[in-house]
């Protein structure tokens, strides 16, 4: 199979997109399709062969009449700006704009010299034919091709036509009053149906942009050292081992590392966190997209500009749309039936009401009224922007979430097991004590766990050999090997060395004493003789406290699975308020954990770790968070949920955002479904005359009003506070 992903644009609402992407999916030699209205994305996974961008085309336009435009995507699409007031919308607002001048000049002016009424009725019919030209254009080219006839355009095209079928009616009676009454309604109808689509093309523009602007990071140029001039470049022209320069104010265009200088970095547009940190060549690390506040630094470049961690982040969101959530798939079904349903009850109303009364008229205005309220534009449209604005609001905050579809498997958490190490503590371990065997100098210990742990990049190795130049030790290591959650073994200088807990001690055929201390405890051996041991603590985070009662506050159960010894996991759930523990496991062991905790509910489970040592569990639970995942391409690779910081408490946020945007889009679908089940109700009840207006203004207005109320969860605040 062949996956392609092309940039799009043109549609008039995501229901146009829906239609098409549902057509595209009934074509030979495509397997699936899927078009992300928000981000202008379509998603094609061809059988064999990929279409031709002409053949695409040629297939749009058989269910799609308005100017589309398609290419394949380019990243750099991603960081183009958004026209928020486009040609056609410029073109509908000076067809209106003629259509109020006409109702002005017919209503305060010809009306007192335009007995016959011929005169505002030729002027009334032309613009409406003006407003109503493109929509009913749809229609006639929808029937041809004979795809998705009934629509939208369908509705309002049959209202028009029907109040202007009415209005020859009766000047043919030589009643000019209703004549011309029927013909300017007919023309508001269309003009109102122009208006909310230009106010609901610019919203849903508006939050393109403010989605896009929430995960804009690509920085413009770059300045790179060569000899002694500095010279402005594209970042993706700059190469690994190249020398840049950043000064205050300026962002960081590259992953890299500080050689020089020293500077504040603020990491807010990466992880959501707006205190500045030291950098310089002590604290070397840094990323693209971040922004030197204060100092100069001089930054070797360790990745190129499209591996860098800020590329793959942009990618991610971008490409998010790619998996539709549920609400996308009841939407896509809801428009396939709703419309046909609304044409339906449009002509039942008609016949009942004049079979009944014979007041044919009348209720052939009711039926009309029917159609223009239906218009299902309110729902499709604001319910997935709810979605999307979800993902750009968790962007905001430093959490990356790889498809909407996330954000109902978050919904459904149940429980949440997380590890301990660098997720509810800090990860950076502290040597507490000393302990060598007896007849064993401090020395030897010391240095034999220095030259095992050399090349081990686990926190604990880093704690060990924090502040010794082991550079030369490494070099000299053979035959290393890392078991995940044991330990580590290396021959230094012919010796064969372990060091590790007292199960890895076991195994490499020392036995060690029971030791109750608090604390990480490693063992060392040498060619069979104990040398001691050491003991470490890590810190717990502040935030872990908050984020077990956040998260027993939503009802979910809090679980931590451990490599460590279970005298610390026991102190720590005591700590927390951690439901279960489980401890002194393997990486495997934690997955088998995992499966037996997802298998004792019908909830989700979600995992959380830093991506890299529990990759696996990440991999193999319902929603895998990882957490500190800032320049670690396994952690963007293997989790469903990417935490740009070491913030525990992003965990709760993701499930704030997550229920945020479901309530949002039940709250669209119920108050659109209500206010419209409203008007059919008003419009049935004889006797009640509703202006033929008030249909089209409570769908148009409706459908900006939950627009807005789906771009608010951008502008969201996160309320973490623990009560």
């Amino acid at each position: 199979m062949i996956k392609k992903v092309y940039h799009i644009s043109g549609f008039d609402c995501p229901s146009c997109a829906s239609k098409t992407e549902t057509f595209l999916n009934k074509q030979k030699g495509i397997e699936k399709s899927h078009i992300d209205f928000a981000t202008n994305k379509m998603f094609v996974t061809y059988d064999q062969e990929a279409f031709t961008i002409e053949k695409l085309m040629d297939l749009i336009a058989k269910v799609e009449s308005g100017p589309i435009t398609l290419k394949e995507a380019d990243d750099k699409e991603n960081e183009k700006g958004i026209i928020l007031f486009t040609g056609d919308m410029w073109y509908a607002f000076y067809r209106v704009l003629l259509a109020i001048v006409v109702l002005v000049v017919n209503l305060f002016i010809i009306n007192t010299i335009d007995p016959t009424g011929w005169i505002r009725f030729s002027l009334y019919l032309v613009a409406t034919i003006l407003l109503i030209y493109d929509v009913s254009w749809r229609v006639i080219l929808h029937i041809r091709h004979r795809q998705n006839i009934i629509d939208h355009n369908l509705l309002i095209s049959l209202a028009v036509f029907g109040a202007i079928a009415l209005s020859i009616i009766f000047m043919s009676e030589r009643d000019v009053h209703k004549s011309v009454e029927f013909l300017m309604e007919g023309m508001m109808i269309v003009g109102f149906f122009q208006i909310g689509l230009i106010i609901e093309k610019y919203a849903t523009n508006k939050s393109k942009l403010a989605v896009m602007n929430a995960v804009q990071l690509r920085v413009e140029y770059a300045n790179i050292l060569k000899g002694n001039e500095v010279i402005r470049v594209n970042p993706e022209d700059l190469e690994i081992d190249d020398i840049v320069v950043i000064s205050a104010g300026e962002m960081i265009p590259v992953d890299g590392e500080i050689i020089e200088g020293r500077g504040y970095i603020n990491k807010s547009s990466l992880t959501g966190e707006f205190v500045p940190v030291l950098g310089d060549s002590e604290h070397n690390e840094v990323f693209a997209g971040c922004l030197v506040e204060e100092g100069f630094i001089k930054v070797k470049v360790t990745k190129r500009y499209e591996d860098s961690a800020v590329a793959k982040i942009i990618k991610l969101i971008s490409y998010s749309g790619e998996n539709k959530s549920k609400a996308d798939e009841f939407i896509a079904k809801f428009a396939r039936y709703y419309t046909p349903i609304i044409v339906l009850l449009s002509v039942v109303v008609f016949l009942t009401g004049g079979l009944i009364t014979k007041d044919w008229r009348t209720y052939f205005v009711s039926g009309l009224m029917i159609l223009v309220t239906g218009c299902p534009c309110a729902i499709v449209i604001s319910v997935p922007l709810a979605y999307f604005a979800a993902i750009g609001l968790a962007s905001k905050r430093g959490i990356v979430i790889k498809g909407t579809n996330y954000l109902d498997e978050i919904n459904k958490i149940g429980k949440v097991i997380t590890d301990k190490t660098g997720t509810l503590t800090h990860g950076v371990f502290s040597i507490q004590k000393i302990a060598p065997a007896e007849g064993v100098l401090e020395d030897e210990l010391m240095n034999a766990l220095y030259a095992v742990e050399s090349l081990s990049t686990h926190p604990i190795a880093k704690a060990i050999c924090h502040g010794v130049d082991i550079k030369a030790i490494a070099a000299k290591q053979v035959d290393f090997k890392e078991i995940a959650g044991s330990g580590v073994t290396t021959i230094n200088d012919g010796q064969r060395i372990y060091a590790g807990n007292a199960a890895f001690m076991k195994e490499s055929g020392v036995l060690v004493k029971p030791n109750s201390e608090q604390g990480v405890i490693v063992h060392a051996q040498k060619d069979g003789k104990y040398l001691g041991y050491i003991i470490l603590n890590d810190k717990i985070k502040k935030e872990a406290y908050d984020l077990v009662k956040l998260l027993h506050k939503e009802k979910m159960a809090v679980i931590l699975l451990t490599g460590d010894r279970r005298e610390n996991s026991l102190a720590l759930q005591k700590e927390l308020g951690i439901d279960r523990v489980y401890s002194e496991l393997t990486p495997a062991d934690k997955v088998n954990i995992l499966e037996r905790e997802m298998s004792d509910t019908h909830k989700n489970v979600a995992f959380v770790g830093d991506g890299i040592n529990d990759a696996p569990s990440i991999m193999r639970s319902d929603v895998g968070f990882a957490m500190g995942a800032i320049g670690s391409d396994i952690a963007v690779e293997n989790a469903d949920i990417v935490i740009m910081n070491d913030n525990p408490v992003k965990v709760y946020e993701s499930v704030k955002i997550a229920r945020t945007a479901q309530r949002t889009a039940i709250f669209n679908i119920v108050s659109a479904l209500l206010i419209k089940f409203i008007v059919f109700i008003l419009v049935i009840i004889p006797g009640v005359n509703l202006p033929m207006e008030l249909p089209v203004i409570a769908d148009t207005g409706l459908t900006v009003a939950l627009v807005i109320n789906s771009l608010l969860i951008l502008y969201r605040r996160m309320n973490n506070k623990v009560k």
